[in-house]
């Protein structure tokens, strides 16, 4: 039987210095008080990545802890969902795609903000795991925030005002990509959304460098292949250890992201023979500026 939250020790402590806060002393499948609602959002959003341990939740019930931090929205790949709870996917490395071959492969994971191809993009990602191999395939972390304000000026002026042409698939990083989510780009035929280089956060008026990089087509005035260059070239200059985190899970683990701030990339560091799947929820965001 779950405790209720007024007779529960909240705890929120910093993983890093710029990065990542992991909470305990909490059962998310009981009820959630206002004052804790807030408490858990705030760390969030102050932290870039939130950690929240020792839950055993059903996909309805991390569908429902998902909702403290938002409205929900559907995954925009409809063919992995959790049994009976569509606002839940899942992310399995057993997946097959419709020709019955490894749905995702390790050369498809790259630095990424989710769904940056929408016009709302979700706010925040969570995910859960629900089969862990013996040791890696955890999720990479970054402050972009932090990144931003740490490069130098002349870089910053440079990518101020870019923005990006974002699809499903860049037709620069097409190759070896699930053919299903290549057909359904096709069968979509809608135009590049256009979306900003640097966000600026709607809740902290910070800026953060945003982008996905297999969703984006080109950056406006560049071609394909020089707009991937050039965001390669931007992360090498960006990134520092001390804005990196890699969550390497535990089962019970609730993972949250401020998608606004923050980007990430799947591990794929692990005995692939052992089944690894994590459940994943979106909040819905709003369009960014």
């Amino acid at each position: 039987m779950s405790m209720p939250a007024e007779n529960q020790t909240l705890r929120i402590s910093k993983i890093k210095a710029h990065i990542g806060a992991e909470v305990s002393g909490i059962d998310l499948r009981a009820p959630i008080d206002e004052a804790t609602r807030q408490r858990l959002y705030d760390a969030l959003v102050d932290n870039i990545a939130l950690v929240i341990r020792g839950q055993d939740l059903t996909a309805a019930q991390f569908q429902a802890a998902g909702e403290l931090f938002g409205e929900l929205m559907e995954d925009q790949n409809r063919r992995y969902l959790a049994p009976g709870v569509p606002l839940v996917s899942t992310l399995s490395n057993r997946h097959k795609d419709s020709q019955g071959k490894q749905a995702k492969v390790a050369k498809t994971a790259t630095w990424h903000t989710d769904h940056t191809n929408q016009e709302f993009p979700p706010k925040f990602t969570s995910l859960y795991p629900v089969a862990l191999p013996d040791g890696g395939g955890g999720t990479a972390l970054c402050n972009m925030r932090a990144a931003y304000e740490a490069l130098p000026e002349a870089w910053r002026q440079r990518i101020d005002g870019m923005q990006t042409a974002n699809t499903l698939i860049s037709s620069a990083r097409s190759d070896n990509v699930n053919p299903d989510i290549l057909r359904d780009q096709q069968d979509a035929e809608v135009g590049s959304m256009i979306q900003p280089l640097v966000r600026t956060h709607p809740e902290r008026g910070t800026k953060a460098i945003w982008f996905h990089q297999g969703k984006t087509e080109r950056i406006l005035g560049m071609e394909p292949e020089e707009t991937q260059d050039f965001l390669a070239e931007l992360l090498e200059v960006a990134m520092r250890p001390e804005f990196t985190y890699v969550h390497e899970y535990r089962l019970g683990d609730m993972l949250i992201l401020d998608n606004r701030s923050a980007m990430h990339k799947a591990g794929f560091d692990y005995d692939h023979s052992q089944h690894r799947m994590l459940y994943r929820l979106l909040v819905r965001g709003d369009k960014p500026y």
